[in-house]
């Protein structure tokens, strides 16, 4: 009789611990996105979204379809614009989600391996530079995580249990709550980003598993699996005909901007994906990490979390495909298509965390507790680094330095118009912009200005993923100039060159 109440007692005390540190996580992920959040300058595709969270919401819509994108995420920053213009409130919603997927892949963790294995999964989550990187970008993709991420927990748990994942749902030892979590996961993220389709299909690979280990009632699987499938598809459907109908240059239009695969890029992507390296958000750029190693440490730690659910078959191939789908399939469309980039890739990451978080369940159970507070501490000084590294084009001190440096009278010489919309957004902060007037793209019409004895600044600087050229042509278009009278760098991505007015003699 006195084994029940200890029993209830132990399971009230367990489930304390593990809201603490459901909360304790969401509130250090916080934490760390939120951490000089204005330091890191806006790029266009941010302006993209601040642009478009403006609009009213039938225009909103409109707009996102047309260039291959869902309104979700544009909806939520509409909210957040309310409150402020600023990089702290436009990048509010990816901040909370961002926190949010590190509480969630907590919980996933937890509910494969306990507690400390939860631990290390979230603290991982939250000390990865690429995690935080988004985390701090005015985009959907802490968003689309974390509704994965939900969808994955519930998918988790139907895979622990294959008896009551069978049951028709109104039944005593049916999981209706993993159902419900797996479904509106799957829902939110396919009307969030449109990778999500390789977590649908990791999740229907994964169903397989599930069904084989309830070989005497796998039809009733089956049965509640396609149902689940026919809502998902229900609700899902409408938005990805309404892209292949309306979209820009038919269904795969939104992507015709990806460059080549590379052995570079595809390393650069690794690195920032998996590998707790800070990169470049948008040059093919790895920083140095602020502790060597630690990336191969997490790899180790992810290949021992798969040892450790060997006896969780179902599971394993849950995690399994949850990691090993999206990043596959990317580079395989990429020989035929590329669509290989880290934006792309980052969902695959929170499984992978999640697996080097059941590693610590290896070692010996005195061991674990310690072992998690040092990969905690390493992986926050491994952060560290991240918040000077320059990971977007300093627009921001290009748009201070044309600000001080142009004079009425001269010309400013651009390779793409974006750069001018990218100072504009800060330059408007001052009371000023550059008007049409004061920008040109032709190479001609700056050759003649500075005939007629205006000064001529010319700059070049990485705007989105893809420019219209590179560094090389820039300079080889712009030689009709002749040489620069001064040229200042900004920042690693950006160079403004100064062209002097020529005098009549000169110029004759």
């Amino acid at each position: 009789m006195t084994d029940q109440p200890q029993s209830c007692s132990s399971k009230h005390h367990s489930a304390r611990v593990s809201a603490l540190c459901f909360i304790g996580l969401f509130l250090l992920g916080f934490a760390a996105r939120i951490h000089d959040v204005a330091a890191k300058p806006f790029w266009m595709d941010e302006v993209t979204t601040i642009h478009r969270a403006r609009l009213p919401l039938w225009q909103m819509t409109q707009n996102s379809v047309f260039f291959h994108q869902f309104p979700s995420y544009f909806i939520l920053t509409s909210w957040a614009l309310h409150f402020g213009h600023d990089e702290l409130w436009v990048r509010m919603p990816a901040i909370l989600f961002g926190a949010l997927s590190c509480a969630l892949a907590f919980g996933v963790a937890r509910a494969l391996g306990g507690t400390l294995a939860g631990l290390t999964a979230g603290l991982l989550m939250v000390f990865s530079p690429a995690q935080v990187q988004y985390g701090q970008e005015a985009r959907s993709y802490t968003l689309l995580i974390s509704t994965i991420l939900i969808a994955l927990w519930g998918l988790v748990l139907l895979a622990q249990d294959p008896e009551g994942a069978a049951r028709r749902l109104r039944a005593a030892g049916s999981r209706p709550g993993a159902w419900a979590a797996y479904v509106f996961g799957t829902i939110a993220a396919l009307n969030v980003l449109g990778d999500s389709m390789f977590w649908f299909v990791a999740a229907n690979l994964a169903a397989v598993a599930i069904a084989w280990r309830r070989v005497g009632r796998a039809r009733d699987f089956w049965r509640n699996w396609l149902l689940a499938q026919s809502v998902i598809l229900l609700c899902c459907l409408p938005w990805f005909l309404a892209l292949k109908i309306f979209g820009q240059r038919g269904a795969m239009g939104g992507l015709d901007w990806v460059p080549p695969l590379s052995a570079a890029r595809i390393w650069w992507t690794l690195a920032g994906t998996y590998f707790m390296q800070a990169t470049s958000l948008i040059a093919v750029r790895v920083f140095a990490a602020g502790i060597p190693g630690l990336g191969w440490l997490v790899l180790l730690l992810a290949a021992g979390g798969a040892y450790a659910l060997r006896r969780q078959r179902a599971a394993l191939v849950v995690i399994c495909a949850a990691i090993f789908v999206l990043p596959l399939s990317l580079l395989a469309i990429s020989t035929i298509s590329p669509v290989w980039m880290p934006r792309y890739t980052l969902w695959s990451a929170a499984p992978f965390f999640i697996c080097a978080g059941l590693g610590i369940t290896l070692a010996p159970r005195r061991l674990q507790a310690p072992m998690v507070a040092v990969i905690g501490l390493l992986a926050a000084a491994n952060l560290r680094p991240y918040y000077h590294d320059e990971t977007k084009p300093r627009w921001d001190l290009a748009a201070a330095d044309v600000h001080a440096d142009m004079q009425p009278g001269d010309l400013l010489l651009v390779d793409d118009p974006g750069a001018v919309h990218m100072m504009n957004l800060y330059l408007h902060r001052q009371g000023t912009h550059l008007p049409k007037t004061a920008w040109t793209k032709s190479v001609q019409k700056a050759a003649d200005a500075r005939a007629a004895g205006h000064r001529v600044w010319a700059i070049q600087g990485q705007v989105g993923q893809v420019d219209h050229e590179n560094r090389t042509q820039f300079l080889a278009s712009i030689a009709p100039l002749g040489p620069p009278s001064a040229a200042q760098q900004v920042g690693l991505d950006i160079v403004l060159l100064r062209f002097d007015g020529l005098t009549t003699e000169a110029a004759n």
